[in-house]
């Protein structure tokens, strides 16, 4: 009597098995690639989103960088009260204390209002000053909480604002970036300074030419901001901006 062979031979079984491990394999390299894109991404979005937020708060702080708040300060005012016992002589115009740009050190901050960008080895430091509060200063002069900046620390890959000086005059700088999630790698800034003069809008009119003629300074700032993830270096961005100064500084004065 004649039994036909029944279930899977060592071949077959062998066969079956390498087969599936081939697709589980297979199956399991699309499921990690997909994972690590999914991680790459969201480091990605992260890496860019701190990066805006932090180039979306310099561009508002430049914004009101020499800002005096007192307008009237920088026009001539007439004598008030003429013949009476409250007289008060006609006020000339100032110079807007809280604009004149200095590219030297960051020392004496409060007596030399500064816009300043500076880079070394250790990063770089970005200060300037603008009015707060109300009322205003009625001197139209900066005081220690008027105080504004950004600094660069580039061995902890942080990037920081000043908000006001202490009492030793230094600045208190609070981070605003966050090194747990993103480095950042780069910080550059430069400021471009265009002069207008202002010779024709004066009496006895003059030129650019003319010692001490009224020039205007118009300030634009540029900047550069880099991050990289904290846990995967390849994850780098940049952003770049542009932002120009309201407040503008007027050197000499009509002849």
């Amino acid at each position: 009597m004649h039994f036909a062979p029944r279930g899977l031979g060592l071949i077959e079984l062998m066969v079956g098995i390498t087969v599936g491990l081939i697709v589980a394999a297979g199956a399991s390299l699309v499921a990690v690639n997909q994972i690590n894109e999914h991680r790459r991404l969201m480091l990605e979005i992260q890496v860019q989103q701190d990066l805006r937020t932090a180039a979306d708060l310099v561009q508002q702080e430049l914004r009101r960088a020499g800002f005096r708040g007192r307008a009237d300060l920088g026009v001539w005012s007439p004598p008030q009260g003429v013949g009476t016992l409250k007289q008060l002589e006609a006020r000339p115009a100032s110079v807007n204390e809280f604009m004149p740009v200095d590219t030297s050190d960051t020392r004496n901050l409060i007596r030399r209002p500064l816009l300043v960008s500076k880079s070394d080895t250790t990063g770089t430091v970005m200060t300037f000053v603008y009015a707060q509060g109300t009322p205003y200063s009625p001197t139209g002069v900066p005081d220690s909480g008027e105080y504004r900046g950004f600094k660069w620390d580039k061995s902890t890959g942080v990037l920081s604002l000043a908000l006001g000086l202490g009492a030793t005059l230094q600045p208190n700088w609070q981070p605003i970036t966050d090194p747990d999630s993103v480095t950042i790698t780069n910080f550059d800034v430069s400021v471009v300074t265009q002069s207008v003069s202002l010779g024709q809008f004066c009496e006895n009119a003059c030129d650019a030419g003319t010692p001490n003629c009224p020039v205007q300074d118009v300030y634009r700032v540029n900047f550069t901001l880099t991050g990289k993830a904290k846990h995967d270096a390849n994850v780098v961005r940049t952003l770049t901006g542009t932002e120009r100064v309201r407040a503008a500084a007027i050197n000499g004065a009509c002849p």
